[in-house]
């Protein structure tokens, strides 16, 4: 998915959990694998935001059938594709976490 479309979703997403309520302020946690970076999304807010925003970025862990656990490695990131493979063994693992931008803290005006 291209990072504006990430971004889009995301907001549509916000504006609807709160039920379309002015913001104070929110957090977003950024996942390394999610296909967007904390820089992209910060770009955005500043345009287009009306409430403060913090951005945390978090780190992938990936599962492989080889039997690591742990951070992925990767390779390439680019317009919103990100290639990543085991550490251990170069195989394509199973991403565990650190795969999306969350929405983790909100709050709204009073």
């Amino acid at each position: 998915m291209m990072p504006d479309q990430v971004i889009t979703n995301l907001m549509e997403d916000l504006r609807k959990g709160t039920k379309g309520m002015p913001l104070k302020s929110a957090v977003f946690e950024v996942g390394e694998l999610s296909g967007i970076t904390a820089k992209e999304l910060e770009e955005y807010l500043q345009e287009n935001a009306d409430f403060e925003f913090l951005i945390e970025e978090t780190k992938a862990k990936v599962r492989c059938r080889c039997g690591y656990e742990g951070m992925a490695e990767i390779i390439d990131s680019e317009d919103g594709e990100v290639v990543f493979m085991c550490s251990k063994c170069g195989d394509i693992p199973e991403i565990v976490s650190g795969d999306k931008v969350k929405v983790s803290e909100v709050q709204v005006k009073d």
